[in-house]
């Protein structure tokens, strides 16, 4: 899999970009070829982003949307799958940031997160992705960002961070029915709910213990125990039994191929799907499928 951020910022010359604030936050002005079909990538950095033109899949742990021009959308850290739809070449304008800039928002205004009760939500089912309310202010903020990155000056980088502060207060600004805003909230003040519900969505893309330590936003050793306190077994061990878990279902119960299964799992092959499998069961994913869906002897 891709880390889209890692690659983005080892790619300068082919995107522009833009780093801002204290942890290492970026906008860039994303173009994206009409290239490969469909990609496996992940992200430790949350995405804010408008679509300027073009259609892309995202496909997350529960949900598939299809993106179109002018749509704002916000993108939770972790794994995603990008499908290219073959109309015209795809370009968004994207925040790529930490946690903890998100946090600091929700602490600098805390009076623009206070809301009247309501109906309670239940955030630990909220999509990973979410299209939200644009509008023209939406646009030009997104735009007059891109003009801070087109054309730099030594005050740019402290524009864009303020740019991004006025993207989300935009976004939140009708409190009231913005269900966005509570889930921000949510995110900074359930911070172990949050975290079991991250863990969740990323559990079947074949990510290690260290990249799954990095999504979260710890050090490796700070990771591991709060896993083993929150979920009560190692991160390893968890993530082999979902794996195991998603594995078994897939063959059992859907007709995808093993390619197709290997994908759905995160493997950039089958036969490295078909190794990890049958070490874990002394059977090849397809001799298992062909033995647990055989009918009973009859007399």
């Amino acid at each position: 899999m891709i880390n889209i951020y890692d690659y983005i910022c080892a790619n300068a010359s082919l995107v522009d970009q833009m780093k801002f604030g204290q942890r290492g936050d970026i906008f860039i002005d994303y173009l994206c070829a009409i290239d490969d079909r469909k990609a496996r990538t992940w992200s430790h950095k949350n995405c804010l982003m408008y679509v300027v033109r073009g259609i892309k899949g995202y496909d997350t742990y529960s949900h598939y949307h299809e993106s179109a021009p002018h749509e704002v959308l916000f993108i939770r850290k972790g794994g995603v799958v990008l499908h290219q739809i073959y109309e015209e070449p795809y370009r968004a304008l994207i925040f790529m940031v930490d946690d903890s800039t998100i946090q600091n928002i929700v602490s600098e205004y805390p009076k623009l997160f206070i809301f009247h009760p309501g109906p309670k939500i239940d955030f630990t089912s909220y999509p990973s992705l979410d299209s939200l309310h644009s509008g023209p202010q939406i646009k030009s903020i997104f735009y007059s960002a891109l003009d801070y990155l087109k054309k730099p000056t030594p005050e740019s980088q402290v524009s864009m961070e303020l740019k991004f502060k006025e993207l989300v207060v935009n976004l939140i600004r009708n409190k009231e029915s913005n269900t966005f805003a509570r889930y921000l909230s949510w995110l900074c003040q359930e911070n172990e709910s949050a975290f079991i519900k991250l863990m969740r969505e990323n559990c079947q893309n074949n990510f290690t213990v260290k990249e799954l330590a990095r999504i979260a936003g710890m050090s490796l050793s700070t990771f591991k125990r709060t896993f083993v306190r929150l979920l009560n077994v190692p991160p390893g061990k968890w993530l082999d039994i979902q794996r195991m878990n998603k594995a078994n279902y897939y063959l059992l119960h859907t007709t995808k191929t093993i390619s197709e299964i290997a994908f759905e799992l995160g493997y950039n092959d089958s036969s490295a799907f078909s190794r990890w499998f049958k070490n874990r069961t002394g059977q090849s994913p397809q001799k298992f499928r062909a033995s647990e869906l055989l009918e009973p002897n009859t007399p």
